[in-house]
């Protein structure tokens, strides 16, 4: 299994990143729907900021939109097996958003079982490294409940999923060094280790890095 999990973008490692695709398929689909909140015009601008990353680091990176396959996870299944992608990568935003449209799309079960096969590296930032986790509920009084985070996926599509892709037991906690995000880190840091729990603490030029069974931090 191949994660690559950052706080803010590509944090400092996008070359790390590259390494860990390989030459051999580039291959990106970008998942956006942690965007969903947005206006139809600022949300193009976040996946187009995306896209223009992974390019430059030296990626083939295409959007892939879940919500026209809610309800459909076959014709999914079958999409992703048909692009063969090298690279799964999912955008920040809202962390319930987007884990409530990999649930209801189907692509939760063909992460993992993409990266069982070791198909594809899986990445991310933000929200999209936090819903690597298993239970979201517990960053429900951190980083989303100041900002009806919840409340906003559910208003958006009718519901709001608390389960990540339990891809690792750790919880990572990113914006560590911003102001807006940093008590919210603190907290969280805090409190999960009284629940058993273990926090990965990342600034933005941060990347939390798992390949097999070897885990690491890459600090800037």
């Amino acid at each position: 299994m191949r994660l690559f999990l950052a706080s803010n973008d590509l944090g400092n490692y996008a070359n790390k990143l590259s390494e860990m695709v390989g030459d051999a398929n580039r291959k990106t689909l970008v998942i956006s729907n942690a965007r969903d909140y947005k206006t139809p015009e600022a949300r193009l601008e976040s996946l187009n900021h995306d896209l223009a990353l992974l390019k430059d680091a030296g990626l083939e990176p295409i959007e892939l939109d879940l919500r026209p396959f809610f309800g459909k996870p076959e014709e999914l299944r079958k999409y992703i097996e048909e692009y063969q992608p090298g690279l799964v990568f999912v955008m920040g935003g809202n962390l319930f958003l987007v884990a409530t449209a990999l649930h209801e799309s189907g692509m939760d079960n063909i992460i993992r079982q993409g990266l069982d096969d070791d198909k594809f590296v899986y990445g991310g930032y933000s929200a999209g490294s936090m819903v690597a986790s298993k239970d979201l509920k517990q960053y429900l009084d951190n980083y989303s409940k100041d900002n009806g985070r919840y409340d906003e996926s559910i208003a958006i599509y009718g519901k709001a999923c608390t389960d990540g892709l339990g891809l690792l037991d750790e919880y990572v906690c990113p914006h560590a060094d911003r102001d807006r995000f940093a008590k919210y880190c603190e907290e969280a840091i805090e409190k999960l280790p009284a629940r058993g729990l273990t926090p990965i603490k990342l600034n933005d030029t941060d990347v939390f890095v798992i390949e097999g069974k070897t885990k690491k931090v890459y600090e800037a």
